[in-house]
């Protein structure tokens, strides 16, 4: 991480934020420097206004996005890249196999309707694609619930973080559920958009 987002908006290093507030002090200090004001100056203050704009632009992502959030502030007290990001974090397994097999049978019925030829065969597949899209609609209520655990558990984390306990172990857990969760929710939408396009 070359900036640190916090520090770019005068915040202190925690794991929870306030979205809203965030977002105002985004608004405010790139009114003031907004690359739109400056057409007309001269290329050098042009490219360093672009310059600071860019930077906040890539901080506010980062830090309005939990996920994304957590890894920063991970990388700061630490110094490093957390490890063995690859391991399934505590508590998830059922949904990671849940997640993997309606995957796999998106895929399947994606690969069935190419090759469908008949009027009959299509239509015995869209029975099983309404059939898969309830599994999925049912799916993503279980990811909303993880989501609204995790809330809990960011919140938890950050009153512990600002009584002094940094618990990177914590930190780390945390942010490899959102991380999973955020790859869960993806691929759920990348093969419904498939389903229906295709």
């Amino acid at each position: 991480m070359s900036l640190n987002p916090f520090a770019l908006f005068e915040l202190e290093p925690i794991p929870a934020l306030d979205a809203d507030a965030l977002k105002e002090r985004f608004a405010r200090m790139t009114s003031e420097s907004h690359p739109d004001k400056f057409q007309q100056a001269p290329e050098v203050e042009r490219t360093a206004v672009e310059t600071r704009y860019a930077e906040l632009n890539r901080a506010y992502q980062t830090l309005i996005d939990p996920r994304q959030r957590l890894l920063a502030l991970y990388e700061l007290t630490k110094g490093e890249k957390p490890r063995d990001v690859q391991r399934i974090p505590p508590g998830t397994m059922d949904l990671f196999i849940e997640v993997g097999q309606i995957c796999q049978q998106f895929d399947q019925l994606m690969e069935r309707k190419r090759a469908a030829d008949g009027a009959l065969e299509r239509a015995t597949l869209m029975s099983e694609e309404l059939t898969l899209q309830d599994t999925s609609m049912s799916l993503r209520g279980k990811l909303e619930k993880l989501n609204t655990t995790l809330e809990g558990d960011l919140m938890a984390l950050d009153a512990r973080w600002r009584a002094g306990d940094k618990d990177l172990g914590a930190l780390e857990t945390v942010y490899r559920k959102y991380s999973y969760l955020a790859r869960w929710r993806q691929q759920l939408e990348e093969r419904e958009i498939a389903l229906i396009t295709g």
